[in-house]
């Protein structure tokens, strides 16, 4: 298959950028292909796809950044473009083999958006990734009237939905776990809606994908969808829709990118991710040269995250674990806060938030949860 795509140099270089330490490991075994791929990037040739090397590779670059601060923009290629480029079954089949490669890719190794149920084992948001780029190779399958790569796909798609019903009917009741099934609940409205938007946009109008289509759309919509994501898609809109910004304020900060320990978590629970940023060892007060900057950089781009987006929690839970984690707090690091910003440290919700500990947020939180919970 020949194309036009983003170069295999490219992706390597973006890779790097944000990530360079998920490329140190082991590459041998398929739980390994992604670094394997990312490694070898730049042997690829740009412009075929023969064997399935530029679609694996792709695959690997969003699987090791989506949960990063600077993810590599290959949505597109992965959920629509590589397959409309298979012209005939034999590609299509080609492209969903190497697909199938990324159900033994941990999502642990490179997120920290991952939540291990009882009983049911980790939900993350690479779940609602894959799903989408099942998504488009359902699509296609279905335009190419492939049967066998229609049914595979459907199969996983309604597989990984009731693994995802599960995971919520797990935690849901269970006094302990609300804030875990908040974290659930945040990672089914990800995960159903990244399926939802790619199965809308199909260019295909047959009578067969529209009825498909209206399987897989809008099945965490509190009203309209599917009934068993209807409770959580309430408590997500009550609770966590909020807490749901992309965080871009944080790519300033490039000291984030040096250590996997550094990704960020579900919002708005970042207390202890503020702790791991006063704390570890991967960052100093001011780096060296200055070039990615220090913790100081990190609290400057969270207090301007917090500005540009006042009423999102996490934001002010990360400052304030920063906060009582560093020595001298806050204001030990006033100075790299920009100047019109530096006076938010000392008043308002910031400073609110410095006084409110871990355990009352969460159990605000808790509350929260159990009012949307029993509403009507």
């Amino acid at each position: 298959m020949k194309f036009r795509g983003v170069k295999p140099s490219l992706i390597s270089t973006q890779v790097r950028n944000t990530a360079a330490w998920a490329l140190d490991g082991p590459t041998e075994g398929a739980a390994n292909s992604w670094r394997r791929a990312l490694v070898s990037a730049t042997e690829i040739p740009h412009g075929h796809d023969g064997d399935g090397a530029y679609l694996r590779l792709l695959l690997a670059a969003h699987h090791v950044t989506v949960a990063t601060f600077v993810p590599t923009d290959v949505d597109s290629h992965i959920r629509f473009h590589a397959w409309q480029r298979c012209e005939t079954v034999a590609d299509l089949r080609m492209a969903a083999a190497v697909l199938e490669e990324t159900t033994a890719w941990d999502a642990a190794e490179v997120s920290a958006r991952v939540v291990d149920v009882p009983g049911v084992g980790p939900i993350s948001g690479h779940d609602g990734e894959w799903l989408g780029v099942r998504a488009g190779a359902l699509g296609r399958a279905l335009a190419l009237d492939d049967a066998a790569t229609a049914d595979a796909q459907t199969a996983f798609l309604d597989a990984s939905l009731e693994r995802h019903a599960a995971a919520f009917a797990a935690v849901q009741r269970a006094k302990g776990r609300e804030l875990m099934a908040l974290e659930v609940v945040a990672a089914l409205a990800h995960n159903l809606g990244d399926l939802s938007r790619v199965v809308d946009t199909w260019p295909l109008k047959s009578p067969a994908a529209l009825a498909v289509r209206r399987r897989y759309v809008k099945l965490g919509h509190e009203t309209e969808g599917d009934p068993r994501f209807a409770l959580a898609g309430r408590i997500y809109k009550r609770v966590m829709a909020s807490e749901n910004p992309r965080f871009l304020g944080l790519r300033a900060a490039k000291s984030l990118r040096v250590h996997r320990d550094l990704l960020l978590g579900i919002g708005p629970f970042f207390d202890a991710w503020g702790e791991t940023i006063a704390r570890h060892p991967a960052l100093d007060d001011k780096a060296p040269g200055g070039d990615l900057g220090g913790r100081g950089a990190v609290l400057a781009a969270l207090v301007q995250s917090h500005l540009a987006a006042p009423t999102v929690q996490g934001f002010l839970r990360a400052i304030a674990g920063f906060h009582r984690a560093a020595p001298g707090g806050v204001e030990r690091y006033a100075d790299d806060v920009a100047a019109r910003e530096r006076a938010s440290l000392r008043t308002g919700a910031i400073r609110e938030a410095l006084g409110v500990d871990r355990e009352r947020f969460e159990a605000r939180t808790i509350n929260r949860y159990r009012a949307a919970y029993d509403a009507g």
